[in-house]
């Protein structure tokens, strides 16, 4: 288990009462893990339950949009002149789309470089924290960034033991 931190607690008065409270924070563990697997499969059966129920819905919802879409296109010669037809409840229509189809990204990308195109690239840029690591003091504070360091007080619990007594 990873190491935990933390800023503040309350006082204790011997290394036997540190021990008891790091028990005291397994056993916690093991029941918020246990609610938390009981949530998790209450989750995953409303899930379930409510995909179950909205399947038959979303069938036929499509099966209409299937139906709508076949009917206007065998009567296509209507949209000749507008490109849609307005409906009591909604309106339906043709729309020129115009997609980008990329075979190979890589290939593409490096063509886009080669001619120069780069408002076609789209770059993130971040801070490299880890690269920053290693900058010299003087760098850091040339590029208006500094080294944190604090000695950051942590605790492991040993499930094993916690186990055995339980």
């Amino acid at each position: 288990m990873a190491r935990k931190r933390i800023e503040t607690g309350t006082t204790l008065e011997s290394w036997d009462e540190v021990d008891r409270c790091l028990a005291e924070i397994a056993r916690i563990d093991r029941e918020l893990g246990l609610l938390e697997a009981a949530q998790a499969e209450q989750i995953d059966a409303i899930k379930a339950s409510t995909k179950a129920a909205a399947e038959p819905l979303a069938n036929k919802k499509l099966g209409l949009e299937l139906a709508i879409k076949d009917y206007a296109e065998a009567n296509r010669a209507e949209f000749v002149k507008v490109k849609s037809k307005e409906l009591t409840f909604g309106s339906v229509g043709f729309r020129l789309s115009t997609k980008v189809v990329i075979k190979r990204a890589a290939d593409t990308l490096q063509a886009l470089k080669d001619l120069g195109l780069t408002t076609c690239i789209r770059t993130k840029e971040e801070c490299d924290k880890d690269a920053m690591k290693n900058l010299p003091l003087e760098t850091l504070h040339a590029v208006g960034a500094a080294l944190k360091q604090e000695d950051a007080f942590g605790y492991e619990i040993k499930r094993e033991a916690l186990a055995e007594v339980v």
